[in-house]
């Protein structure tokens, strides 16, 4: 098996335990702010979106270049005000909307690692900062922070859950 199908089948895995906990809640639950800290299902999603997608836009040029994105050095000088101004970018999406973007996002960044191209996901150092292959940067740069992420939905899902038991009792 190809670094690169190992890699797409664990990044396929991951989505789909967090997709199929989402889909079982009504779209008005997406949307309930405070049920994962201060954010809603709707907002982590945005969140990870943003994410996936920085990293499906310097991924190009860094590949090429091995030079660290400008946009890495803005995001990481205020993680915080960063992460809430991107949120709120997307607050006018429908929980529907964001999904999609969600998804279509996803499709994005495997098609840049797919023109990447096996070689370059087994390429060791790939840029001063490190040390270890393409392919495992992004399973721990993007898979690691969505699996973060995805645990804290789905014991939001749980409590939302226990929550909807409790009134129809």
């Amino acid at each position: 098996m190809t670094t690169m199908t190992k890699l797409f089948e664990t990044m396929n895995q991951e989505r789909t335990m967090l997709l199929d906990a989402i889909t079982t809640l009504p779209e008005g639950l997406l949307d309930e702010k405070g049920v994962v800290g201060e954010w809603s299902i709707k907002n982590v999603l945005a969140h990870l979106t943003d994410w996936e997608s920085v990293v499906t836009s310097f991924l190009p040029d860094r590949i090429a270049t091995g030079n660290r994105p400008h946009i890495l050095s803005v995001m990481s000088a205020d993680e915080d005000a960063w992460n809430a101004q991107e949120v709120a970018s997307r607050e006018h999406l429908t929980p529907m909307e964001q999904l999609d973007e969600f998804q279509r996002t996803r499709q994005a960044l495997l098609q840049v690692l797919s023109d990447a191209g096996e070689e370059a996901l087994n390429r060791q150092h790939p840029w001063p900062e490190w040390q270890g292959t393409l392919a495992t940067y992004i399973l721990e740069q993007v898979g690691d922070h969505e699996r973060e992420h995805r645990e804290a939905v789905l014991a939001a899902i749980e409590h939302l859950r226990e929550r909807l038991r409790t009134q129809e009792e």
